[in-house]
């Protein structure tokens, strides 16, 4: 029988005699206190309820009571001589026992119910030959259990570990623990308030505990359930319900996959606040991988197993997947094949281009006396060294997040930096043709060596062929040869000089240099790290292969500091030279442009460049280092060209001024992107008026060139479009004139005297007319 309510309870004379069985009942609203219940028994169950006073007579007329129970209620007092009616072989329990226990027959089964509410136990009595088939033996769930009541006979069930205990038997629920305390997992089940201990280090303090050692304050992590919290690394990992998980744009390793699987159903199960958890994986033993940060912001996806995005993938996902290629530190999905093959095309005809223009822009001078091919080889310079050097600080600031706008202009970029391979890669074509950086470090050195042996291979065989005609003067045969060599040695030292930073940039990153190689541990005892080449996370350093390469890279170790400076020597012996004419215009290409006193400037820019695109790679994008060297860099070079002003066209001298503000203006703009944080995608800057401001400076030098370009050919054009009618006029009075001449020679044929004096006569006519 349930009987709710609220309040204490009074026992009454005769109260007993028609309540035989109140247990977790309190009586408030009935006028009484008591309902009548028709039934007569020998027990009385008055446990676990709130009486506090018993009357005198309560126990009046229980002759035949044999069972009483008065424990887990307030009474503090009880009168001498109140049992005194009732039957001596009656047994009364005013505080519970492990041995206590109830049988229950068959007439009195419904009581059961009662029994399990109030913290007893029910199972079926062992069989036996004076036992009841439906006999059941109640007996009371000990301190630190209690009662759970569901199904038909209750089960005793252990206190949970956490804020949980129960210092009483027969109880139907655990009692919690005062706030910030809690029962650890090795003490419970708490039988006493004094097993509830503090919360340890890290947790929250003002609220309980439930099924675990409180929860962590934010962010902080645990790796025990009833353990301390630590504090979460600033950098590296995500603060999710007490657990650390792998933050976007980092990567870590598991020693094992079991290891792995062991963290994934720890941080499942602590997820759980309820009392479903597992026990079995409320513990994780050892210890959570070190954190890397990807050296590409978008290729890691961070979690437990961490993931690369697609077309990303190995070790830190600084490779790209089969369909992708890899373009300004992002893996790019390839074009179709149509598409690389006309880049390709694209790229030869360009060059060409600019090549048969210099050779057009020989003969033809302006108005300074400089020729066409001089101020198209200057431009051409000025921009192809601008849009290298921008090629380079956009590949080595790996931290910054660019524009929108110039991100999609990443690989037109390459078209401009000199490097054919990374604007047409391979790769897309199949991906068994994939170039790592020491195959494009051997195909860069072949490149020069071939392009310059083929120039040196038809400058011989075209001298030869000049040599051998037997019908022209060896002066024309001279003047031909001298043309020839002019040509050959300006085509080599422009081309050197055009592919001089790709070139020292391959040789650099594979020399065994400070920053060359990363070294990356994935455990904090250091016992498993490797060292991978930074501009080609696939390469591991310091094996075999990388030790074969970087010795063929000693070799031409001095090529990235000696060639400017070998240009610089051959340019100050041979700039006014005489002698050696041919050598002197080859050279043209680094000081035509430049005022008398500043002939070795192009050899500074050299050096500018070499630092831009290959030395501030060394440093690393972790630290701002790399930022500031930038920064300084690009402002010393700056300043110092505004106070000099070494280009003696006014054009030039602009649009060089321009360049390199605009390169300032980008690495200042990278500086403020350097801290951008990959777990916030909301952050990136899609500004339309940065994205059109950036798209239109970076773009406008090139316009600004092809510009001037066009008003040079102004004239020129003029000339083309007149030719047809100077031509036909030239044409029409060549006619007339040879008509002339025709008739006034057989004239003078026709006459009489000997043939050969007519003949001299009319030749002599004909030259002379």
């Amino acid at each position: 029988m349930y009987l709710h309510g609220a309040g204490s309870l009074k026992l009454v004379g005769h109260i007993l005699i028609e309540i035989p069985f109140l247990v977790n009942c309190f009586l408030p609203t009935h006028p009484k206190n008591f309902i009548v219940i028709e039934i007569t028994n020998p027990r009385r169950f008055l446990h676990s309820n709130a009486i506090e006073h018993v009357d005198d007579n309560a126990f009046s007329g229980l002759n035949n009571l044999d069972f009483l129970t008065l424990f887990d209620n307030p009474i503090e007092y009880l009168r001498e001589g109140l049992f005194s009616e009732i039957s001596r072989n009656a047994t009364v329990d005013c505080a519970p026992s492990t041995t206590f226990y109830v049988l229950v027959f068959s007439e009195e089964v419904d009581y059961t119910g009662g029994l399990r509410s109030s913290g007893f136990v029910c199972n079926h009595c062992k069989p036996g030959k004076l036992i009841d088939s439906r006999c059941v033996n109640c007996s009371l769930c000990a301190a630190g259990f209690y009662n759970d009541i569901d199904g038909l006979y209750g089960s005793c069930r252990v206190c949970p570990a956490g804020g949980f205990y129960q210092d009483q038997m027969g109880q139907v629920d655990c009692k919690r623990c005062s706030v910030g305390t809690f029962v650890s997992e090795e003490a419970h089940p708490g039988t006493s308030i004094s097993d509830c201990l503090a919360c340890p280090y890290g947790t929250l303090s003002n609220e309980t505990a439930g099924y675990r050692a409180c929860k962590c304050l934010q962010n902080f992590y645990r790796l025990d359930r009833f353990g301390p919290c630590t504090a979460c690394p600033l950098d590296g990992f995500v603060w999710k319900n007490d657990t650390a998980i792998l933050a976007p744009g980092y990567f870590w390793k598991w020693p094992r996959k079991t290891e792995r699987d062991q963290y994934k159903n720890f941080v499942f199960n602590i997820y759980s606040y309820g009392s479903n958890y597992n026990s079995i994986s409320s513990k994780f033993p050892g210890s959570l991988p070190i954190p890397l940060k990807c050296p590409h912001i978008d290729s890691c996806k961070g979690g437990i197993d961490s993931e690369c995005h697609e077309g990303y993938q190995g070790t830190l996902c600084a490779t790209c997947t089969g369909g992708f290629y890899f373009r300004f530190n992002s893996c790019l999905k390839c074009p179709r094949l149509s598409v690389a093959i006309t880049s390709s095309v694209l790229v030869v005809v360009l060059f060409v281009t600019v090549f048969l223009m210099v050779l057009w822009g020989d003969s033809k001078r302006t108005e300074n006396n400089r020729t066409i091919a001089d101020i198209i080889m200057s431009c051409f310079k000025i921009v192809i060294g601008f849009y290298q050097v921008i090629a380079g600080i956009f590949s080595a600031l790996k931290r910054v997040r660019w524009p929108v706008a110039l991100i999609s202009m990443e690989e037109y970029l390459k078209l401009v930096e000199g490097n054919i391979l990374q604007f047409a890669p391979l790769s897309c074509i199949h991906s068994q043709l994939r170039i790592d950086q020491f195959v494009k470090f051997v195909v860069a050195i072949c490149v020069n060596v071939l392009v310059v042996g083929l120039i040196f291979l038809y400058l011989i065989l075209k001298k030869r062929y000049i040599e051998k005609k037997m019908d022209r003067p060896n002066s024309d045969k001279e003047r031909e040869i001298l043309s020839l060599k002019k040509s050959c040695y300006r085509n080599i030292f422009l081309f050197l000089l055009t592919s001089d930073p790709a070139t020292g940039k391959s040789i650099i990153q594979i020399l065994p240099l400070p920053g060359a190689c990363v070294k990356t541990c994935f455990t904090d005892d250091m016992n498993d790290c490797i060292s991978l080449l930074r501009a080609d996370y696939s390469i591991q350093c310091f094996t075999s292969r990388h030790s074969l390469y970087w010795l063929i890279a000693a070799v031409f170790s001095l090529y990235p500091i000696g060639f400017p400076l070998l240009a610089l020597f051959l340019t100050y012996k041979y700039r006014e030279s005489q002698e050696n004419e041919a050598i002197k215009f080859g050279l043209r290409v680094f000081f035509e442009n430049y005022k008398n006193n500043f002939w070795f400037w192009e050899i500074i820019e050299m050096y500018r460049k070499l630092i831009l695109i290959s030395l501030i790679f060394l440093f690393g994008s972790e630290g701002l280092s790399q930022v500031g060297l930038t920064i300084l860099t690009v402002s010393a070079f700056g300043v110092a060209y505004t106070f000099f002003r070494p280009l003696k066209s006014k054009f030039e001298d602009r649009l060089q001024t321009f360049v390199l503000w605009i390169i300032f203006f980008d690495v200042c703009l990278g500086a403020v992107y350097t801290n951008w944080d990959v777990r916030n995608t909301q952050n990136r800057d899609n500004s339309i008026f940065m994205n059109v401001l950036f798209l239109t400076l970076n773009a406008s030098v090139l316009l600004l060139a092809i510009a001037k370009g066009f008003l040079h050919l102004k004239s020129f054009w003029k000339k083309v479009y007149l030719c047809p009618i100077y031509s036909f006029s030239f044409c029409r009075r060549g006619i007339v004139r040879l008509k002339s001449v025709v008739v006034a020679f057989f004239r003078r044929f026709s006459l009489k005297g000997t043939r050969s004096e007519s003949s001299d006569d009319a030749l002599v006519y004909f030259i002379q007319d």
